[in-house]
């Protein structure tokens, strides 16, 4: 009898189970397909590769793109663009052939810069200079720039603000009907911003993430091109800390020193990755110093794409040598050019140079040892991930 018992105790908690599930995840579907049908996509997709599933968004969390159909991107197209119809006629959308990804304050912008230059290369509209979106990071959770809150941009939104870009991409065509015009985002803050985490549905109730954004894109993208540019992390951060508002070397070492307790703190009770995707924990930092920890957000990308998706070069070497950085970025997004164009377009004056930094001076060289021996770990890690000590930055 006690034996009995105990399956039937079982069985009702199985039950009470299912139907919980049912309701935490059935209903929710149920009603994000009627939502995703109404802005032009099919239901449906579960994202086999991946092995996540659509859920639906609930309360305080936003729009399920593992409930969209992945698009199909048209042959014809360079840049992965798609008909839907709209108000009873099909309309072309589009969205970034290529993504400059990070790093900020890494030379993002003059690259970016460069790469529009280009005649085929369009950029978008209601995007910060026309290259930012911050979709991917920041908009789609509802965050401003400045992280406050905002009305979510949904995936439709994204597309809005390529649709200048996709008309130009319709109405041009090579002599074959080849589309072969492209557009571009570089948001640097869309490698590593994985703020919003708490928000996508397949992360409910989650101590630590199982989605992230290079999920997000892989659900979207079929053949993605994503460009990194990195530089030393210690340099990058006293240039980040004067653009956004540092006073002097010696407030920056004092800055710097309180931040790095912060994050060691931090690490002692909970994993690196934990902290660094904290909105709250960054919140109490003065710098960006959790941006330099390329290497845990590198890994994040390569669990999800394979390395040859990546074009990963160094601040440094963009410096020294413009032209042999921007050969690699034209060959890598298949542009056409002459040795005469390219030299024209290396030669443009720098984008974004931080005045400030240098009216400033240099920072305190103790401080600088003090950040190297903060970052040599991971310094170290990325040079291993790569397999290319260049990423010491040694030299």
């Amino acid at each position: 009898m006690r034996l009995a018992s105990g399956r039937l105790v079982l069985l009702m908690l199985g039950l009470c189970v299912c139907l919980w599930l049912v309701t935490r995840y059935g209903s929710r579907t149920d009603h994000y397909e009627i939502s995703m049908r109404s802005h032009g996509y099919v239901s449906g997709s579960n994202t086999a590769k991946l092995g996540i599933r659509c859920v639906g968004a609930g309360p305080h969390e936003v729009e399920d793109l593992f409930c969209m159909e992945r698009p199909r991107h048209l042959p014809d197209f360079k840049n992965p663009c798609w008909y839907t119809k709209e108000e009873g006629k099909l309309r072309l959308k589009c969205i970034p052939y290529y993504h400059i990804l990070g790093v900020c304050k890494s030379g993002t912008t003059d690259l970016a810069y460069r790469i529009r230059a280009h005649e085929d290369v369009l950029g978008c509209n209601n995007c910060l200079g026309k290259k930012e979106s911050f979709y991917w990071c920041r908009r789609r959770y509802g965050y401003e720039f400045s992280m406050k809150e905002r009305i979510p941009c949904n995936f439709s939104c994204f597309q809005h603000m390529f649709a200048d870009a996709a008309q130009k991409i319709e109405q041009t065509t090579t002599e074959t009907g080849y589309h072969n015009m492209i557009t571009g985002d570089a948001t640097p803050s869309d490698f590593s911003d994985f703020r919003g985490w708490p928000k996508i549905p397949q992360n409910a109730g989650l101590e630590k993430p199982a989605v992230l954004t290079p999920h997000l894109m892989r659900h979207v993208y079929t053949d993605p091109k994503f460009i990194l540019i990195f530089r030393n992390p210690t340099d990058r951060l006293y240039s980040d800390y004067m653009m956004m508002g540092g006073r002097s070397a010696e407030d920056f070492d004092k800055t710097v020193r309180k931040d790095i307790q912060t994050e060691e703190t931090c690490m002692k009770n909970h994993t690196v990755e934990q902290c660094l995707y904290s909105l709250d924990i960054a919140r109490t930092l003065r710098t960006r110093i959790f941006l330099g920890f390329y290497s845990v957000y590198m890994r994040e990308w390569l669990k999800v794409f394979p390395r040859e998706q990546f074009l990963i070069l160094r601040t440094e070497d963009h410096d020294e040598d413009p032209k042999a950085q921007l050969r690699k970025v034209y060959n890598y997004l298949k542009l056409n050019y002459t040795e005469d164009w390219l030299t024209s377009i290396a030669n443009m004056p720098h984008m974004r140079v931080s005045s400030k930094s240098i009216s400033e001076g240099p920072m305190l060289e103790k401080t600088r040892v003090l950040l190297d021996n903060f970052y040599s770990r991971y310094k170290q890690d990325l040079a291993n991930l790569l397999q290319d000590k260049r990423f010491l930055w040694l030299t």
